[in-house]
Order: structure tokens, then C-alpha cells, then sequence
């Protein structure tokens, strides 16, 4: 009967085998690592970064402000427009644009026919409508006078007749006048006085509404001299001169061109007083008021400037503010039309933990950023909140520690990272 073989094993040849599995899973084993750590490399979760190509900043306590950055332009405090009051043909041009000019000197000259016509034939009117209210008071003066010299006779008629009677009554004592002559010169005496009494009255209510018409007649008259001046006058305006004193920075006017009413012809801005206009974004729109303050730097000196005045229009997202300029040496150092980089203050100095403000803004807005660890090799993603913010720092609310480092350069090219490695560039 055949025994079965009983199958021997050497033991040299047992430990090849299991140093070659060993080395096979060692082998399994870094690949897959090494292919974990590119899958994890290349979704975004950690990179390996330069610091030449980062700006990193550090936390810091500093006075802060909340500012705005404006552009101001220098313009005149006041402006005064010139405008064509009544129209015409430019006949002369007296001054030149950008001249300067003082009060009531001619700019230029218009030539209107119609105006001239108008204004003679206007003269013509006036001076008739004058001359029969002058005849109308003269008739009522005469007729005045006429009533008082009235009044005259009658007081002599009673005078005399009242001395007659006088004497008659003597005579018919002596009975050497008649009853009927006596009666006749006393019913005369009582009719002259009962005759003048009315006339009297008659001539105080004519004199009361005489002078009431003569007082009418008067302002009347007054009335059409003062628009005969005004008539007169509107040819003197024919003349365009300078409103006041400064400088013809516009003007709008060439010989043989015609300008209709109250066309504008130029502008004259006072230059003795400037002010400093600014446009700013209506998002501020209500943290800007009147005394407020902004500051600019003019010859390696800083001055400081107050709102004036705010308007209320926005217009094209912005609104208008205007700066006052209280000192004379500052106006003495601009010119009209310059331009000053202006720091508003929107908020008062104060000391308050803060960052440096950065391109991390932009992908962040504000609710993280990649902080540096102590060795500066690695920077780790961490949330963090933030407050008010001028064009030079932030104000750090929470997250963030006095002396410790930040990324604040743009995050755009690895902001899908949770962690970062830092090396120096060779």
C-alpha cells in the first residue's frame, strides 16, 4: 500500500516570502499616503507659498479713525451769474474771459430796436399821461381858490349888510326910515348869512376831497416817473456790466450774435474767499452734517477744514458737501480749479486694536483670514470679526490678538485653502 508524501517546507525560504509581503504592504502603504497627500494638495486644502509674494502684518493698538479719502476741487465762495435781461445784439465785447473785473465795470454792449422804440414811445405816453395830471390838479387848485374867494365876498356882503342894519335900526327908532326899507336890508343880512354858511360847507367838503385827489394825483404822477425811469433804465441794461468785483472766469458773447432774454451770458466768482467742494458716496450720506471736519496737506503743511454746507441731491450715487476755508493764508496758497486730496474725519480719535487694511478684504469681506503661526511656517485659517475701517487699517472686534501675524495681501489665488505652508523663495 502507497504512504501519501508528507510535503516539507524550508524555513530559509518561509522568511523570503514574508520579507517580500512585508515589503509589498510597506510599498501599498507610502503609495497610498503619497497619493492621499496630492489628492489633498490639489483640492485646495493646503498649499506650500512663498512669503516674498505675501504682505503680512501684524496686529497692532493704535489711535484709530474712521476717514474717507476725497478729492476736493478749490472753487470761488460765491458766484454771480450775468444774464441777458432784456435780449439784443452784441454790438461791442469790452473784456475778455478770465479777465478781472471790478463793480459796475462794462463787459459788453447790446443793441435792441425794438427796446428803443418801445421806450420813446413809452416816454411819449408817461409824459402826456404827466402833463394831464399836472392841468387836472392846477383845475382843481383854481377851483379851490375860486370857493375861498367866494367865501371872501360873502363875509364882506355880511359886513356890510350887518352895519346897514346897524345903522337902520338907529333910523327906525326915529322913525325916519319905513318899516319896508328897514324889513328889506335885515331880510338881506339873514339870507347872505344863511347863503354863506352853506358856501362855507360847501367849501370845506370840497377842500377834504380836493386834497384827497390831489394827494392821489401826486402818487400817480410819482408812480409814471418812476416807470418812466424804469423804462429809461431798461436801455442802460442794454450795457452788460460786472455785477461785482472778481473775475470773469465765463463769458458767452461774440460780436454780431444775438442773445434772447435772460440768456446767460457769463459768470463772475469773488476770489478773494474760497471754498473746497467734494463729491461723496450716498452710502454716508447720513453720517455727513454741517461742522464737521476734514484735513489736507498743502506745501508740507496740514490744515484743517470744516462742512459748510451738505446738499441734500444725490446725484450719480454722490452727493455734494462744501468746506469752508476760515483762515485767508490757506486761500492766499490755491488757485480756482485745484485740486486737494482731503481726509474727512467721519469718526473722533481713539486708541482700539486693529489690522492693516489689504486685497484679503476682497475675498474675505471681512469674516476671516490666514493668521501666521510663531515660526512663520505654517498660516492656519481662523474666523474673525471686524468693525469700522479706514483706506489704512481696520478695527478688530474678536478673533485676533495684539502682536500676532496676518496675511493681508490678496487671498485670491489660494482662498479655497485651509492651511498654508510658508517658505522663503530661493
Amino acid at each position: 500500500m502507497d504512504k501519501p508524501l508528507v510535503k516539507t517546507t524550508n524555513k530559509k525560504y518561509q522568511g523570503k516570502y514574508l520579507f517580500a509581503a512585508l515589503s509589498t504592504c510597506l510599498f501599498i502603504g507610502v503609495f497610498a499616503v503619497t497619493q492621499s497627500n496630492a489628492t489633498l494638495t490639489t483640492s485646495g486644502k493646503n498649499y506650500n507659498l512663498a512669503t516674498d509674494n505675501l504682505v503680512i502684518s501684524t496686529i497692532k493698538q493704535a489711535e484709530f479713525a474712521e476717514y474717507l479719502p476725497l478729492r476736493g476741487v478749490v472753487e470761488p465762495e460765491k458766484t454771480i451769474f450775468i444774464d441777458a435781461i432784456d435780449g439784443g445784439r452784441v454790438e461791442e465785447v469790452f473784456i475778455q474771459e478770465g479777465a478781472l473785473v471790478k463793480q459796475g465795470q462794462a463787459i459788453l454792449k447790446l443793441s435792441n430796436t425794438n427796446l428803443q422804440l418801445n421806450v420813446l414811445a413809452r416816454e411819449a405816453e408817461v409824459s402826456e399821461q404827466i402833463n394831464n395830471m399836472r392841468n387836472t390838479r392846477l383845475a382843481l387848485e383854481q377851483n379851490q381858490l375860486s370857493l375861498k374867494r367866494d367865501v371872501i365876498e360873502l363875509d364882506f356882503s355880511v359886513l356890510r349888510l350887518q352895519k346897514q342894519f346897524t345903522r337902520n335900526q338907529a333910523l327906525m327908532k326915529k322913525k325916519l326910515i319905513s318899516q319896508q326899507a328897514f324889513e328889506a336890508v335885515k331880510d338881506e343880512l339873514d339870507f347872505q348869512r344863511k347863503y354863506r354858511e352853506i358856501v362855507q360847507q360847501s367849501q370845506q367838503k370840497e377842500a377834504l376831497l380836493q386834497s384827497q385827489q390831489l394827494e392821489q394825483l401826486a402818487q400817480s404822477i410819482k408812480t409814471l416817473e418812476s416807470n418812466l425811469a424804469i423804462s429809461r433804465g431798461s436801455l442802460d441794461k442794454l450795457i452788460i456790466r460786472a455785477p461785482s468785483s472778481g473775475q470773469l472766469t465765463f463769458l458767452d458773447a461774440q460780436v454780431g450774435e444775438s442773445k434772447s432774454n435772460g440768456q446767460r451770458l457769463g459768470q463772475v466768482d469773488l476770489i478773494e474767499q474760497y471754498k473746497v467742494t467734494a463729491q461723496v458716496d450716498e452710502f454716508y450720506v447720513s453720517r455727513v452734517e454741517k461742522g464737521q471736519t476734514a484735513s489736507f496737506e498743502l506745501n508740507q503743511q496740514t490744515y484743517q477744514i470744516d462742512v459748510a454746507k451738505v446738499y441734500p441731491g444725490i446725484d450719480n450715487g454722490t452727493f455734494k458737501v462744501d468746506f469752508s476755508l476760515s483762515e485767508k493764508s490757506i486761500a492766499k496758497q490755491l488757485r480756482l480749479g485745484q485740486s486737494v486730496q482731503l481726509k474727512f474725519n467721519l469718526s473722533s480719535s481713539e486708541s482700539k486694536l486693529q489690522i492693516a487694511n489689504g486685497g484679503f478684504m476682497q475675498n474675505t469681506a471681512g469674516s476671516w483670514v490666514f493668521v501666521v503661526d510663531k515660526n512663520g511656517a505654517q498660516a492656519s485659517k481662523r474666523a474673525i470679526r471686524l468693525g469700522r475701517k479706514n483706506p489704512q487699517s481696520i478695527e478688530v472686534l474678536s478673533g485676533l490678538t495684539l502682536g500676532e501675524r496676518v496675511i493681508t495681501s490678496s487671498y485670491a489665488s489660494f482662498a479655497d485653502a485651509e492651511q498654508l505652508s510658508l517658505s522663503e523663495s530661493d
